[in-house]
């Protein structure tokens, strides 16, 4: 108990009630009669902190798995603070009687400060040691304790693509090998892909964007940042994968009925097709539905394909103000 206490923050006396009153953790016993508790349990007991430090009961949120624990934890922080919310002296935040637990009553979160870079590169170091020494259950770990600590927008663009870049360029000068970029890449590949489904809007109704790569283009780590930024934007981001044509492109945006179609394009020997593709995918789809594109193979081209109607962006932060741009408009194809 006494390394769950240190490691969770929760007082002893707290988290017998959480264990006794509402079964929160379930922990084991030692020949002697300590409790026990696993790795799960702790990843357990520190979301559920999160959740009531940020004004969830307690009785609420016990009984949920970690998995529905972190989905809410993270729709929370990336719809944290709304319009109307007042940040009070002693750290709080005072919500709207409309956003409260109940009727009449204003919810009280405890305001999140945002981590500063020593805070984020003892992440991005942590995640580098496990990636040099090939541990993937230890980037796995590190990946979900900075979960639980970052809002959606400092995990992507404070962590996982600072994480990206180092293992790329880690690779090109023969630090780590072929072996360890690629279990590196897995493990980030399975993350963004459970961080997708958490932030996908649950609610029918949501805008569709269609997001992948060019034919000829086969790097998608691009294309699934892109998805998970506009899921955190209100987007239902649909990833299609890499190397898709735009007849196809196309015809999964009509199916679905996108109203936006996003791109990564990151190989740029490929520069050529990638603009050809563009242009005949703007060619297949409405006016309507917009075409963004990012990446080295789309940059050289950007001018002529502005005046094709596609909208090229430099960065992810770009890509997210567009996709905060277009989720707002009112529906008539105006930004």
């Amino acid at each position: 108990m006494r390394v769950v206490v240190r490691r969770t923050g929760l007082n002893a006396s707290l988290l017998r009630a959480w264990e006794r009153r509402y079964g929160a953790v379930d922990p084991g016993r030692s020949e002697g009669g300590q409790r026990l508790y696993s790795e799960a349990d702790i990843r357990k007991l520190s979301l559920l902190r999160e959740l009531v430090d940020q004004g969830h009961a307690i009785g609420q949120v016990a009984g949920l798995d970690e998995s529905e624990l972190r989905r809410l934890l993270l729709r929370e922080q990336a719809n944290a603070e709304p319009s109307g919310a007042a940040v009070t002296p002693d750290g709080w935040v005072d919500m709207p009687e409309e956003d409260g637990p109940a009727a009449g009553s204003p919810r009280r979160a405890r305001r999140r400060r945002p981590l500063g870079e020593e805070e984020l590169e003892d992440f991005l170091e942590r995640g580098l040691e496990a990636v040099h020494a090939m541990e993937t259950e230890e980037l796995e770990r590190v990946l979900n304790r900075a979960a639980m600590a970052l809002t959606p927008v400092e995990l992507i663009d404070g962590l996982v693509v600072p994480l990206l870049n180092r293992i790329g360029l880690l690779w090109e000068r023969g630090e780590v090998g072929p072996a360890s970029e690629h279990a590196a890449s897995a493990v980030l590949r399975r993350f963004l892909d459970w961080l997708l489904e958490v932030l996908n809007p649950p609610v029918e109704g949501a805008p569709v964007l269609i997001v992948g790569t060019p034919a000829g283009q086969h790097h998608e780590f691009g294309a699934l940042l892109a998805a998970v930024i506009a899921a955190g934007e209100g987007w239902r981001a649909v990833p299609l994968g890499p190397d898709l044509p735009a007849t196809e492109l196309a015809a999964a945006a009509r199916r679905k009925g996108a109203g936006a179609v996003a791109l990564s394009a990151l190989h740029a020997p490929g520069a050529e097709e990638v603009r050809r593709e563009l242009l005949a995918l703007r060619q297949e789809l409405p006016e309507g539905v917009r075409i963004l594109v990012g990446g080295p193979a789309a940059a050289v081209h950007q001018e002529e394909l502005s005046r094709g109607g596609v909208l090229f962006l430099e960065d992810l932060q770009a890509f997210r103000r567009a996709a905060a741009r277009l989720f707002r408009r009112n529906g008539d194809g105006s930004d």
